[in-house]
């Protein structure tokens, strides 16, 4: 089995420390079906995953709204690789994401952030939407000078 289908595979179901419940982007699970069950290669994805903070519901077939302010990275944040921890042997094989650094975003737009999902994308310029969750509880509000942040190995990603 390819290593991006096998790591797809191992994200299908998503379970956030954050409180985040998270699915595959409809698209990408087209593209691991067919990559499984066809001659259709899977596409490469590009290193630098992001993960973009949403005002907006995100659903399996669309992005959520994407924020916006100073303080907020445009396309979303990433830490340096690897993004995810190496995926247990146990069943379900877990990974953790970020696993390198905290992600962190200070709002200094004047206003309240209201977030209410997150979407997470590969490193391209045009990037590729890989998997999506809405906040348990959501909308999670910032207010203006206070910061969010995503710690190091805070969200929990579980293949079943």
């Amino acid at each position: 089995m390819r290593g991006w289908v096998r790591l797809w595979r191992q994200l299908w179901t998503l379970a956030f420390g954050l409180g985040l419940y998270a699915a595959l982007d409809q698209t990408m699970a087209k593209n691991v079906m067919a990559s499984i069950t066809s001659a259709t290669a899977f596409t490469t994805l590009t290193t630098g995953f992001r993960i973009r903070l949403d005002s907006g519901t995100a659903t399996a077939a669309a992005a959520g709204t994407e924020i916006t302010g100073t303080g907020y990275t445009a396309g979303g944040q990433t830490s340096t690789a690897p993004f995810a921890s190496t995926a247990t042997t146990a069943s379900p094989s877990v990974v953790t994401i970020p696993h390198t650094a905290v992600l962190s975003w200070v709002n200094g737009s004047g206003g309240n952030w209201s977030i209410q999902s997150l979407d997470l994308n590969d490193g391209n310029a045009s990037p590729v939407r890989t998997m999506f969750g809405n906040w348990n509880g959501a909308p999670v509000v910032v207010a203006n000078g206070n910061t969010f942040q995503v710690a190091v190995d805070a969200i929990t990603a579980q293949g079943s």
